[in-house]
């Protein structure tokens, strides 16, 4: 494995950007403000874990830059760009290993653990990756990395892709359901104990299977919920390599 390429969070040289977040230069006599990109979303990355999705805005980010909106703009093309590149650098955090073809789906697991890990590191980054398809420089390097593995395994390719969004897929799930909804219960666990109390208090006739598993919703916690989520899916696609 000595010629594989390390896997580190890169910058962009040498990966062109996508269409979509080409921007015009600006005037050749503009004066720039004195920031760089990188700080403008180390910035957005700070209020995004501090106060939430809901609370990040240009100029919430400018305020913590101490400059003005505008001058974000020489940077970032709007807003969701910036999300975009929020987003990328994140998945940056995760440093997928090399290929090993006897240990492909362990190497899975673990990805998905590192991915877990990062997800939870961050507030709401899950809510920014709805919707979008990664395509930054850290993006690609994480997916080209994670298709070696699964090319590893010996699956065909069309499943090495479908395994390789689902992975994403299942993850993110997991992370979005980590958070529950806000409640008068003061934490997820008083809020779980609660509703099995619910289930044992139906009525047996109407609900017998209901009543019967009601005590297991407060045995099995986040942990080994992930790793059972995990072991079904990867030993799913081991089955068909």
């Amino acid at each position: 494995m000595g010629s594989e390429p390390s896997f580190a969070p890169a910058d962009d040289g040498g990966v062109p950007p996508p269409p979509w977040q080409r921007r015009r230069p600006p005037p050749a006599n503009a004066r720039r403000a004195p920031l760089t990109r990188a700080q403008i979303v180390d910035a957005a990355l700070a209020i995004l874990d501090r106060d939430g999705l809901n609370d990040l805005s240009m100029r919430k980010i400018a305020d913590e830059l101490g400059t003005g909106p505008a001058s974000l703009y020489w940077h970032v093309g709007s807003k969701d760009e910036l999300l975009d590149l929020v987003l990328d650098h994140v998945i940056g955090e995760f440093d997928p290993p090399a290929p090993d073809p006897d240990r492909w789906a362990d190497q899975l697991k673990e990805v998905a653990r590192d991915m877990r890990a990062g997800i939870a590191g961050h507030r709401d980054i899950v809510r920014i990756s709805e919707g979008r398809f990664p395509v930054g420089p850290n993006a690609l390097r994480f997916t080209e990395r994670v298709l070696a593995i699964l090319r590893a395994g010996g699956l065909p390719d069309d499943l090495v892709v479908s395994g390789s969004y689902l992975l994403t897929v299942v993850v993110n799930g997991f992370m979005l359901d980590a958070a529950p909804p806000a409640t008068a219960h003061d934490t997820e666990t008083d809020l779980v104990r609660e509703v099995s109390d619910y289930f044992s208090s139906l009525p047996t006739d109407r609900f017998p299977n209901l009543v019967a598993v009601a005590g297991q919703f407060t045995q099995g916690d986040r942990d080994e919920q992930f790793e059972l989520l995990i072991d079904l899916f990867v030993d799913g696609l081991a089955a068909r390599a």
